[in-house]
């Protein structure tokens, strides 16, 4: 069941850091000091709750009427500042392509070594580009037609080894009505409102820069860790990552992700439920994922046999912990000479 009033209230809470980003803090506060400029700091912080929000309404699960879910998406994505339409279709496809040659960043096709141009375009995706990409696309949305088409055929154009491709759904959610008309209103919508941000801010709106560059880091940071090297082709590979249980309440539960890739269709509350009954371990903490992600570009051949894949550094865990539950009493009953320690006889 969607958490409604826990969506609604956390919905306010977003356009509260919003309205406080855009408008309260250029106009009304920094001509007192700019010292309230440390209060960008909060939407910063909100930034993955931010996107569990939105990624709530890319599964339906953000509002109980299809329509009311939509706007609700849209809304959020204008103040997160990427059109809700390519945020939705490019996460349905992570869904669909997952670890397939059209969905791994982390993977060189190479045996060897990556090169040099190879490894700094990743490490630019890792740190803030994959926000910078989908930023861009608020200002793509409104270029011409045939300049739209050329972008989306060159972002969403490529095949794999076996035929599959973006490009046909791709030209049907962003090129054809109503998908475009959806993606250029939003386009324009979000040029507005950070057009007039960076107006209200004047000679101060570096703070509004870095604030949404602090965002683009966490963006892009955190997207790929949940997979970072998962074993090839497996759609339903990801992470199940621990946090301290506040920050697990601010990611919507999200660290969760290998469960929520095999219950796409579960919201965020009843992910701990099916993570628990589907017997689930931690594979490491999301701190480390995150980072983890700087050892670079993993050759395809150790990837496809998942020599970077932490689900089975866990399964080793796993394994080593039942042997040692299984054999413990057996080794108890052994040093106390043939007499069990817990017997009362």
């Amino acid at each position: 069941m969607i958490p409604v009033n826990a969506n609604l209230r956390l919905i306010g809470l977003i356009a509260i850091l919003g309205l406080l980003q855009m408008v309260v803090v250029p106009v009304f506060l920094l001509p007192i000091s700019p010292h309230f400029g440390w209060l960008l700091l909060l939407g910063v912080i909100a930034t993955p709750t931010h996107w569990s929000l939105i990624h709530e309404a890319i599964h339906g699960n953000l509002l109980p009427h299809r329509a009311a879910n939509g706007l609700g998406g849209r809304a959020l994505a204008i103040v997160f500042g990427s059109p809700f339409q390519l945020l939705r279709f490019g996460h349905l496809m992570h869904h669909r392509f997952n670890r397939t040659p059209l969905q791994r960043s982390d993977v060189s096709p190479k045996a060897g070594p990556p090169g040099a141009k190879e490894s700094a375009w990743y490490y630019f995706l890792i740190t803030i580009g994959l926000y910078a990409f989908e930023a861009a696309a608020a200002l793509f949305a409104l270029l011409p037609g045939r300049i739209l088409e050329a972008l989306v055929v060159r972002a969403f154009g490529d095949a794999a080894p076996d035929g599959r491709t973006m490009a046909p759904m791709a030209r049907k959610q962003l090129l054809e009505a109503p998908g475009r008309n959806r993606l250029r209103l939003d386009g324009l919508f979000i040029c507005i409102l950070f057009g007039l941000g960076f107006w209200f801010y004047g000679s101060c709106w570096w703070m509004l820069a870095l604030a949404l560059a602090a965002r683009g880091v966490i963006v892009s940071l955190l997207d790929n860790a949940y997979h970072y090297g998962n074993k090839l082709d497996d759609l339903h590979a990801g992470y199940n990552l621990r946090l301290p249980r506040a920050l697990r309440c601010a990611f919507l539960n999200f660290n969760l992700h290998e469960v929520h890739h095999r219950h796409p269709c579960a919201p965020w509350s009843e992910l701990p439920r099916l993570f628990a009954e589907g017997g689930n371990v931690y594979h490491e903490t999301l701190a480390r994922a995150a980072f983890r992600q700087f050892f670079g570009l993993i050759p395809e051949p150790v990837a496809a046999k998942g020599g970077a894949d932490l689900r089975n550094r866990a399964a080793d865990v796993r394994t080593c912990r039942t042997e040692r539950a299984r054999t413990a009493p057996a080794a108890l009953i052994e040093a106390g000479h043939g007499r069990d320690p817990w017997s009362h006889s």
